[in-house]
């Protein structure tokens, strides 16, 4: 098997939950659009053969004139209406033999992170970058506490997350087609084709960019 590697770039999304005027993907994060960065990262990565890049067809032209400024070539296509939609349409267009799926909205993730998920999920066949959960976590019912839930075990997870390509694309295309919907790749694999995502240490600073406080994090992280 090559080793050719795709890295798709999520940024099909509105951002409803920002409150902003324009999709979240480009608004701007320290003097650039939040979706270069993660680019800029995957395109300076040696093991990456090829990007792309799944957008909302309303955003065609300002992600043209984002896309032609990077060193490696970008297919473009267009997502759907839930994440999982989008993956699929990413995972369908990509050539490589493996495929990074990341989300636009993590613009500080680090090139040492994505080397570890590439080379995890060679040896696994799929991997899933995550933190141990910190906080203490309870079960509750009408806003009383009920029970304790060990955390021992709990981890949270972030992108980029890779696999072989056939796998992935087999387990999205079944759970599309079945209309289950989830909200990770680790989750459609387990789910779908029970396979089980190998954990790499992921990143404090890979922030996911949901709210007004995560762009100021995000701001003050840079």
């Amino acid at each position: 098997m090559s080793d050719s590697i795709s890295a798709i770039v999520l940024a099909a999304g509105r951002g409803t939950r920002l409150g902003a005027l324009e999709p979240k993907a480009y608004l701007p994060l320290r003097g650039k659009s939040i979706i270069v960065y993660s680019l800029e990262r995957f395109s300076h990565c040696p093991l990456i053969s090829e990007l792309v890049v799944v957008i909302h067809p309303d955003d065609t032209e300002r992600a043209r004139n984002i896309l032609q400024a990077l060193e490696k070539p970008v297919r473009v296509v267009y997502g759907g209406a839930q994440r999982q939609d989008s993956a699929l349409a990413g995972v369908r267009a990509a050539s490589g033999d493996f495929v990074l799926v990341h989300d636009a909205a993590r613009p500080l993730v680090s090139l040492g992170l994505i080397e570890r998920v590439i080379a995890a999920m060679k040896t696994h066949g799929a991997a899933v970058p995550a933190l141990p959960v910190a906080d203490s976590l309870k079960r509750v019912s009408e806003d009383l506490i009920i029970s304790d839930i060990d955390r021992a075990e709990l981890f949270s997870a972030q992108t980029p997350q890779g696999c072989e390509r056939k796998l992935l694309l087999e387990a999205l295309e079944r759970a599309c087609a079945q209309g289950r919907y989830f909200t990770d790749e680790a989750s459609v694999l387990l789910a779908m084709s029970n396979v089980r995502a190998k954990i790499v240490p992921g990143e404090a600073q890979n922030i996911k960019i949901t709210t007004e406080a995560d762009l100021q994090l995000a701001e003050r992280l840079l």
